[in-house]
């Protein structure tokens, strides 16, 4: 498995990124040990849904679902989503997501250290391909924080995708 690369993605605005809405303190109530949307946000394009949901009793921790409205291509799309920790460093997940042969095309992943109040920005939805180049870590992050075995098949289906380089650390992260 190679090292860790460090290529920074741009974020400025109008190069395919925007900014989500914080999450209120009051939005981020639920019902003990209930599991309960917080925050629903949209892309610019209306293209992707943005679900944030919260579990547990005291301290709850939050989980994305990102839903994709009116995917034509059999492709797989990622969307980088980056967010501020409580201790100020940023954190970078990559979500995929894949025309499953049921339902609509969706992702679900935990967010480790998303708290109220954090920023955070997502990049437009850009097709996976063999061009593909993300830095290591984040792809094992990301993969570590799938919830449910549809993301991890959107992991697999992208693995099919990229270069080899890629495709071994995903290989490495799913097992």
């Amino acid at each position: 498995m190679g090292g860790s690369r460090n290529r920074q993605p741009d974020i400025r605005p109008g190069l395919g990124w925007f900014e989500l809405p914080a999450l209120s303190p009051g939005g981020a109530l639920t019902a003990a040990g209930g599991d309960a949307v917080v925050l629903e946000a949209a892309s610019p394009d209306g293209r992707v849904a943005f679900l944030v949901r919260s579990t547990g009793e005291g301290e709850p921790s939050y989980s994305l679902e990102l839903v994709l409205r009116g995917d034509d291509g059999a492709r797989p799309l990622m969307c980088l989503i980056r967010y501020a920790r409580p201790d100020g460093r940023m954190r970078e997940l990559l979500v995929p997501v894949v025309q499953g042969t049921v339902g609509p095309t969706a992702s679900y992943v935990q967010l480790p250290e998303f708290s109220v109040g954090a920023a955070w920005t997502a990049s437009v939805s850009l097709p996976v391909g063999p061009e593909s180049d993300w830095d290591t870590d984040t792809v094992t992050t990301s993969i570590e924080a799938a919830l449910n075995e549809a993301t991890r098949e959107a992991w697999r289906r992208v693995r099919e995708h990229v270069g080899d380089d890629l495709r071994d650390v995903i290989d490495g992260a799913l097992r």
